[in-house]
Parts: C-alpha cells; sequence; structure tokens
C-alpha cells in the first residue's frame, strides 16, 4: 500500500465534521438557497464544474449501467448513496433513473448547490458512527473519495454496515499502477495535497475483502471530459507548460474548445463489490 505515512500539514483535509465558515449562520448546513453561499471560495469552481455537465453526465450514465447489471430491484424500490456527493450531478442522473436517492457531502456549497439546483436530499457532515442507519441501502457509491481519507478501513467498515445484505459498492479511485505516473513521476495530476492513499488493483481489492465484500467487477473508466478540461486539468502533468499553453491558445480559437472527447489511460480504477 502507497500512502503518506507522516501528515504534518493537514489544512486540505476534511476528516472532522462539514466545513464551515466563521459567522456563517449554522442554516447553511440544510439550506437550497444559492444566495448563501455566493460568496464562499468553493463558489469560484462552480462556472468549470456547469460547463463540463454534458461529459459528467455521461460518466455518470455509464457508472449506473454498470450498477444496475448488478441489481434486480425495480425502479422506485431501488436506494443509493453516494459517499461524497460533491455538487450532485452523479446523483442528479440516479434520480432521472427513478433512484431513492441520499448524498453525503462535507463541502457546504457543493451541499447547497445540489439542493437547488436537482432537489437532491444532501446530508452535509463527514461519515461517523451512527450517523447512516444501518441495512438501509441498495448501494453505496463512492469517487474519488477514499484517496483524500485519513481512515480509509474505519470507513469502509461503516459503510459496510448501512448497505443492505447482498448490497453493493462501487469505488472509484486514482491508479497508482498505471503508465502515466511512471511518465510522470512528481507532475502527475494525482499527487496533490489532499491525496493520502494511493490504491492498486490489488490494494484496493484486498481493502474491500478484508472488510466483508467479495469483488464482482474491476475496471478502468472510461473519461470522458471536454477538451478545455483536458488541455487545463490533464495535459499539464505529462507535458511541458510552454508547449501546453501554445495547444491551450490554439484550441481555444476554434470549436473544439468545447468538445467530449473519451480519455481512458487506465489512471482510475473502479471495483464493484457484495456485501457478503
Amino acid at each position: 500500500m502507497i500512502y503518506i505515512a507522516s501528515i504534518e500539514e493537514d489544512h486540505s483535509l476534511i476528516f472532522d465534521g462539514p466545513v464551515t465558515y466563521g459567522d456563517v449562520s449554522p442554516k447553511i448546513l440544510t439550506s437550497s438557497n444559492l444566495e448563501d453561499v455566493k460568496d464562499l471560495w468553493e463558489f469560484t469552481f462552480l462556472p468549470n464544474k456547469e460547463a463540463e455537465w454534458p461529459a459528467l453526465r455521461e460518466n455518470a450514465l455509464d457508472a449506473m449501467q454498470r450498477i444496475e447489471s448488478h441489481i434486480q430491484k425495480p425502479p422506485l424500490e431501488r436506494s443509493i448513496l453516494d459517499f461524497g456527493s460533491g455538487w450532485g450531478f452523479f446523483l442528479a442522473v440516479a434520480k432521472e433513473r427513478q433512484w431513492i436517492t441520499l448524498g453525503l457531502e462535507p463541502l457546504t456549497t457543493c451541499s447547497v448547490y445540489a439542493r437547488a439546483t436537482f432537489g437532491l436530499d444532501i446530508v452535509t457532515n463527514t461519515l461517523r458512527e451512527g450517523l447512516l442507519p444501518p441495512n438501509s441501502f441498495d448501494v453505496i457509491t463512492s469517487f474519488q473519495v477514499f484517496e483524500h481519507l485519513p481512515y480509509p478501513e474505519r470507513d469502509i467498515q461503516i459503510l459496510g454496515k448501512a448497505l443492505r445484505p447482498d448490497g453493493i459498492i462501487l469505488i472509484e479511485v486514482p491508479n497508482i499502477e498505471t503508465w502515466t505516473v511512471r511518465l510522470s513521476k512528481a507532475r502527475h495530476r494525482h499527487f496533490v495535497e489532499d491525496h493520502i492513499n494511493f490504491f492498486s488493483e490489488r490494494t484496493l481489492g484486498r481493502l474491500l475483502e478484508k472488510n466483508g465484500f467479495k469483488v464482482m467487477d474491476r475496471y478502468h473508466p472510461v473519461r470522458r471530459m471536454s477538451v478545455r478540461h483536458l488541455f487545463e486539468r490533464w495535459i499539464p502533468s505529462i507535458m511541458p507548460a510552454s508547449i501546453a499553453g501554445t495547444f491551450q491558445n490554439l484550441l481555444r480559437k476554434t470549436s473544439l474548445w468545447d468538445r467530449t472527447v473519451g480519455i481512458n489511460v487506465n489512471d482510475i480504477l473502479g471495483m464493484v463489490a457484495r456485501r457478503l
């Protein structure tokens, strides 16, 4: 297992309750009004996220189709929890497909946006014992979350208790065993200040199997994104900044800039596992 052994600075980690802001009213934790969060720092990321909605929707549909291949329950009887639900884009697609949805998200602005925009039920908090009712969900999903967690084994145990017997969990994390990591080394896009665990197929599988799950499916998802996102977020990690900047300047002037493309370089790892 590859991980940060000694955390000397934890300001970028979220592990002790929801993110709150000084004198901001506690009502923000349940608010559905975007006016309550428009002055918070997270709100500055929203335009880029909304611009990516067409691509994010396709990614969510891929995940939902994978999940539904393992679930026999009819629509309106299936329940799903998204652990680390972010802006609510994935759960919005699940809701469209007639799932009973719940999100758990510590970032306040993301939670408010998900409620206001998609009418989702979001708990603004971090995962802890007693927060989720036992044996309650057919499916739990977690996209790009477990790399942030100081205590991933404790968290997988808590999530396991919240699943119904034979329920399934889908986890996606950065993959440490891929050629892009070997090529980019310290410049790789996964090496950021709030990533402290770096899973491989072997270590993620072992985490699940050690804690009462049977792995049903291993995969590397195609990640759809705009050309804009590709050249602003991915390419700089594998290409000198001057060359990447030249490509950005050229592409911004074309219709390709907002086009959606699918990328799969095996640097994201997904697993579906069933609770035994």
